[in-house]
């Protein structure tokens, strides 16, 4: 599994941008911003063929967070490793191509906990997304609490509402699908 290393997260307020709201040569304020993946994997599909395809536009942001391919407790085992295995690929590479990248973490079921935590070094900043989870929180939690035991990240920077019940440092990013994105 190849790894994402431990990056120190930046002094200043974190805020995201989708990665599908990019632009090439954005404004100021939005380039103080990380990149986000909790799209619809549409959105970001063709980082499976072409890893460095919009690294430039990229480039130009605070940060990227390593693409959140979908996970469903349906999926098939190898499917939910695929997933996992590209994220932590795509982090990989961005990184040795000089960018400052944080895992996006997530699960599917328990039996996938055994390597969905893979590729991420012991206490660094971690980012995940409530949204769509809310349904199944009790299930969310479970693999929260089991990351949280793997990992012991620094931080964790949340994008949605943080459940009342999740413990760590949290770092919690409002998602507006209506807010502007650009200053």
């Amino acid at each position: 599994m190849p790894v994402i290393r431990r990056e120190k997260l930046p002094d200043s307020p974190i805020d995201l941008v989708a990665c599908s709201r990019t632009r090439p040569n954005d404004t100021e304020g939005n380039r103080r911003k990380g990149v986000h993946f909790f799209v619809d994997d549409y959105r970001f599909g063709w980082l499976r063929r072409d890893v460095t395809r919009n690294l430039d536009k990229f480039r130009q942001y605070a940060f990227i967070l390593s693409p959140d391919f979908s996970r469903y407790a349906e999926m098939l085992t190898w499917q939910v490793l695929e997933a996992v295995g590209m994220n932590r690929w795509c982090g990989a590479v961005w990184q040795k191509m000089g960018c400052k990248v944080f895992p996006s973490v997530g699960w599917a079921t328990p039996f996938t906990y055994r390597f969905c935590f893979m590729g991420v070094e012991r206490n660094s900043p971690v980012a995940v997304t409530t949204n769509g989870n809310r349904r199944e929180k009790r299930a969310y939690l479970h693999g929260y609490d089991a990351m949280l035991d793997a990992l012991a990240p620094s931080a964790v920077i949340c994008l949605g509402t943080p459940f009342p019940e999740m413990r760590g440092n949290i770092i919690p990013v409002k998602y507006d699908i209506f807010r502007k994105e650009a200053l």
